[in-house]
């Protein structure tokens, strides 16, 4: 059996042999005749097996030499574009991207409008994200910082299909159309992947983190169960922190202050050390006092309290042999969740809670990985080891008043929720050339977990406080994932390509549970060691695509995404943890359209999709025996549109629009002896969502700029659940964000105002009927300064 020793060893070991491999140029033949620029160039791409972004505008009438012979990739590109006025800005890992030189006298009335180009890794090698057959939305570092996109439900606001809420500091609620669980079992899995550079986070108690230094945000829609696999059957979210440039240093920070007593400083540092090798150093600090508090107590809730550090070290170990090193650590706190009631004990202030309970949240997490790019005689090698750690611990109410206001036989459920999860993974894959005829990705992943969580709820008699249950669960799971992949596209007559691949994946978990019922020890109280289960799923994906020109693809796709099963540590029975719930599966079809228009100035992205859901992991109440459980219960149907549109009418100006519909309902669910929810809308699914932004920046002829943002968002009702409770239904709400400021005509200084929540808005990230009636409001209005520069 493969052991993680064994993998990371191997890894050094393709490391080390990769490094002493000579360093030799890549020779290719090429034969590319006199022609348009643009054409050339796609050419050259496909015979020198690399990814090459131009620019489509200003090209036209712009030919280039003829190339014939063999010779190094590289300098024939050099040759290639020699007298175009094109020159390479970026040279990684296969991909190549071209800008116009910059002349002197250049206006910026003159400067091209095109937009912006996305590199994405969607399917495991870079690429211009307009031309991945997939539906995906795509956010640069640019648009991060310019519509100050800081956490994960910054970036859903502007993302049709995802929705990102809280059910409480630990358990952010993530949902890619409508697909999500509310599970906070360790033995389960959820079906929204967070990947940050190659590595994957494996709870959502460690998911949602500042974002600060991204090179981009890639959010794939549906699943993605070829090349990501595990567990992603609703989608992935993917977080690229970039990397060092070779020779190039410099660095940039930004230092904030706001309402609430907001303080927050972050920037990043570039360091070459010689030709070959680069450092960076990025950080970030924000605190703010609380949103709301406890009137009980006095203490603060939803403040932070953030301490972020990340480093890299990019090695270029030969001509042919590239490392990128990384490691960072971050920890947080704050004073837990604002649940206020709605009935008994209310002060009728929707920013204070009567909970009467000490809250607090705090998380501490880090990781360590080695990627290894080998520039192969034909195709990529890479290599990409990583452990990832975070320990959470938050002691909240669950009822959302005080037992001081309770009567009769309520109980205030109070919890301490605890969790340690450590997850080694190892992936190895190799990319061929982009050949005439297609390419291809094969790879190989390995993942050891091993989490624990303790989760002590009491329960607090109404008036007296006196303890009327109290019960720990100390959970554990092992988990081992193996899987081989396939992934390649062929290039067929009439611009039409096929892309075809599958995933086979077998996923083993090891459970065990002690249940102390320290009320009820003898009826309650159980234990369960190294209870053993495995689950094996292909999980295939084909696509065809249609491109008549360059800026347009038109795709149809069937793919297929798998959860694992698992085990209810949270069990209140020694049966309903010996019972292991399988996995569920989802299969979606979808059309789609990328397109660009009027000289690349115009995008257009749009998506018709249809999902299946089979096996669905489902957690409720058995009214037969009795019992609280997961399982396979039911089968759901997913039907949706999106459409993404972005607009440079001038270089000055950038407008973007987007709307996401979904049609989510349960084809088959009726709990034993309960309630029928067949028909019912599956939860955390808003059947409308849209947004709308705008950012510009005006020149001040030639005394700088004024700059400026806005965005308007909107998420439409939904339930939180599958019950269509009125009581758990989250009314439509839509936000609006601004900000305005100055910066200099050099670009190395600029002064921003902000407004988060313009309109003040009390808007719901859920509601709670847990003894009485509560709810969690959303951030309010907040304002700030930022002052920002580059050196």
């Amino acid at each position: 059996m493969i052991c993680k020793q064994t993998l990371a060893s191997g890894a050094a070991a393709l490391a080390v042999l990769a490094c002493a491999m000579p360093a030799a140029a890549q020779q290719r033949t090429f034969d590319v005749p006199a022609q348009g620029a643009a054409a050339a160039i796609s050419a050259f791409a496909r015979q020198a097996g690399l990814q090459v972004v131009a620019p489509a505008d200003g090209l036209e009438g712009v030919r280039t030499q003829a190339l014939k012979g063999a010779m190094d990739a590289r300098a024939a590109l050099r040759k290639l574009i020699d007298g175009t006025g094109l020159e390479i800005v970026s040279d990684s890992n296969g991909v190549i991207v071209l800008r116009r030189v910059a002349t002197q006298t250049a206006s910026l009335e003159a400067e091209p409008t095109a937009l912006d180009t996305i590199i994405v890794t969607a399917q495991k090698r870079e690429e211009a994200a307009q031309r991945v057959p997939i539906s995906l939305s795509a956010f640069s570092g640019r648009a991060v910082e310019t519509y100050r996109l800081e956490s994960l439900r910054d970036i859903s606001r502007l993302t049709p299909g995802l929705l990102v809420s809280s059910f409480s500091q630990s358990s952010p609620t993530i949902a890619i159309r409508g697909a999500t669980n509310t599970f906070t079992q360790i033995g389960a899995n959820k079906p929204v992947a967070v990947v940050i550079d190659d590595l994957f986070i494996p709870r959502n108690s460690a998911a949602s983190f500042e974002l600060y230094g991204l090179n981009s945000v890639q959010v794939l829609k549906g699943p993605q169960g070829t090349l990501f696999g595990r567990n992603v059957t609703g989608g992935a979210i993917v977080l690229d922190t970039g990397k060092p440039g070779f020779g190039d240093a410099g660095g940039s920070v930004r230092v904030g202050a706001g309402d609430y007593a907001l303080k927050q400083v972050d920037g990043r540092v570039d360091l070459p050390l010689g030709q070959n090798a680069a450092f960076r150093l990025a950080g970030s600090l924000k605190r703010h006092d609380g949103y709301g508090r406890d009137r009980l107590t006095g203490r603060q809730q939803d403040d932070l309290d953030s301490r972020n550090l990340r480093a890299q070290a990019r090695l270029r170990a030969s001509d042919t042999v590239e490392v990128l090193l990384g490691a960072d650590y971050g920890e947080d706190h704050n004073g837990g969740r604002t649940l206020s009631s709605k009935g008994a004990g209310s002060d009728g202030n929707r920013r204070t809670s009567e909970l009467g309970y000490v809250q607090d949240f705090g998380r501490n997490q880090w990781g360590a990985s080695a990627r290894v790019y080998w520039t192969a005689p034909v195709g990529q090698v890479t290599s990409i080891t990583g452990y990832r750690w975070s320990q959470s611990g938050e002691d909240y109410s669950g009822t959302g008043t005080s037992y001081l206001f309770l009567t009769g036989t309520n109980s205030q459920s109070v919890n301490r929720d605890v969790d340690d999860v450590g997850l080694f993974s190892q992936e190895i894959r190799w990319a061929s050339p982009k050949w005439s005829r297609g390419d291809l990705v094969v790879g190989a992943y390995f993942a050891d977990e091993d989490a624990k969580r303790q989760l002590r709820t009491r329960g607090l008699a109404a008036i007296t406080g006196a303890t009327a249950s109290d019960v720990l669960t100390d959970q554990a799971v092992k988990t081992r994932s193996y899987a081989a992949f396939v992934d390649g596209a062929l290039h067929l007559p009439a611009r039409f390509d096929l892309t075809v691949g599958a995933r086979y994946t077998h996923d083993e978990k090891t459970a065990s549970l002690l249940r102390t019922d320290f009320v009820r020890p003898a009826t309650g109280s159980f234990a369960a060691r190294d209870l053993k289960a495995d689950w094996s799923q292909l999980t295939p994906r084909a696509v065809l695509s249609w491109s008549p020109r360059e800026e347009l693809k038109a795709y149809a796709s069937v793919t297929r995404g798998y959860t694992a099963g698992g085990f209810n540590t949270d069990a209140a029975t020694l049966s309903a943890l010996t019972q292991p719930f399988n996995p569920e599966t989802v299969t979606n079809y979808e059309l789609g359209v990328k397109s660009q228009w009027l000289a690349d100035t115009l995008r257009i992205n749009a998506s018709v999709f249809h999902m299946d859901y089979k096996d669905k992991q489902e957690l409720f109440f058995n009214n037969l025996t009795r019992v609280l459980t997961i399982t396979n219960a039911a089968r759901a149907t997913v039907k949706g549109a999106e459409l993404e549109a972005t607009w440079r009418p001038v270089s000055w100006l950038n407008l973007a629009a987007s709307y996401g519909r979904l049609d989510t309902r349960y084809d088959n669910f009726v709990i034993p002896g309960g309630a029928v929810n067949t028909g019912n809308p599956l939860g955390s699914s808003p059947r409308d969502k849209a947004s709308a932004a705008a950012d510009a920046r005006i020149p001040l002829d030639g005394a700088g700029y004024v700059i400026g943002a806005i965005s308007w968002a909107y998420l439409g009702s939904y339930y939180t659940g599958a019950t269509k409770d009125p009581n758990l239904h989250i009314d439509g709400y839509a936000l609006t964000n601004l900000s305005l400021g100055y910066e200099s005509q050099d670009g190395r200084w600029k002064l921003t105002a902000w407004a988060k929540n313009l309109g003040n808005v009390d808007y719901l990230l859920t509601s709670s009927t847990q003894g009485v009636l509560a709810e969690y409001l959303g951030e309010p209005r907040t304002y700030g300064l930022m002052l920002s520069a580059r050196f």
